[in-house]
């Protein structure tokens, strides 16, 4: 029996043996160590991968860099239209592994309004809804993980170079960045998400901006509370081929900030405090 090369994920064919995605008349192709994760995360499809497994199946064992596997799981999800904070198709189990979808979700369509007499505008009832939504989810977040942990909103990352084509660069950052946040067992969100009062008390914005400094592509990073005060920034700076390591020595360097308490309501889940984070506080 012929060994599958194929599988379907959401609107894409995934061709394992042509290390391509396929949509309709458009074809994506994969870099050959990104296509033997996608292959190896649809092989185990709905079952946890490990990084380990990841490195065994694609690097055969090669001595590589800790931040290798988390690189190419960015670049597959920007293929794939997939996002870390909301993810569709990979899920990062923190500190183990990934696990891809059983099934991408669908996109729902919203039923289409019924006609009435209300006087209240449409757009307002919507944005009623998404406040109502919002406030739901906020407060479910805050019964799983306690009133003192914190959500982590990843901004997108913001291209200020200047050169359009350092944009891609600027996508997969944000994507590492959601990610190796989420992998240090803090719950991240992607985007500027808005929230009550009291919600902001527990949640920190994380921005960041790709920069040129004496032409050396760098990493611009600030942590915000909720009330606008500055807890923490680093900066990343390396050629485009380093930057990711660099970005993810400075994100230790946050984890250490958060686990050493900068202030009494701002606390990560004590699982992503390890003695090493402490101990990177400066």
């Amino acid at each position: 029996m012929a060994e599958r090369t194929r599988w379907q994920l959401g609107s894409w064919t995934f061709d394992a043996e042509g290390a391509r995605l396929i949509e309709a008349e458009n074809e994506t192709p994969l870099e050959h160590r990104a296509a033997r994760t996608l292959e190896l995360l649809c092989r185990e499809r709905g079952r946890l991968v490990t990084r380990e497994a990841i490195l065994a199946h694609v690097w055969e064992g090669r001595s590589v860099s800790a931040n290798s596997v988390a690189v190419v799981v960015a670049d597959l999800r920007r293929a794939l239209g997939d996002d870390a904070g909301a993810p569709r198709f990979i899920a990062t189990v923190p500190k183990r592994g990934y696990r891809l979808f059983e099934e991408a979700p669908e996109a729902v369509e919203p039923p289409r309004p019924v006609p009435t007499r209300t006087l209240i505008p449409r757009a307002l009832v919507i944005a009623l809804a998404m406040v109502a939504l919002l406030g739901s989810v906020i407060f479910t977040l805050r019964d799983r993980f306690g009133a003192d942990h914190i959500t982590v909103v990843v901004a997108r990352t913001a291209n200020d170079t200047g050169q359009t084509q350092y944009q891609p660069l600027a996508t997969s950052l944000q994507a590492l960045v959601t990610d190796r946040l989420a992998g240090m067992g803090m719950y991240v969100v992607a985007g500027q998400t808005p929230a009550g009062r009291s919600e902001q008390e527990h949640m920190l914005w994380l921005r960041s901006r790709l920069i040129l400094w004496n032409g050396i592509s760098t990493l611009s990073m600030e942590a915000v509370d909720g009330v606008g005060h500055v807890i923490w920034t680093g900066m990343a700076v390396a050629p485009p081929n380093g930057l990711a390591s660099a970005t993810i020595t400075q994100l230790k360097s946050f984890q250490a900030r958060l686990c050493f308490r900068p202030r009494p309501h701002l606390r990560v889940n004590p699982a992503g405090c390890s003695k090493r984070a402490i101990a990177a506080q400066p």
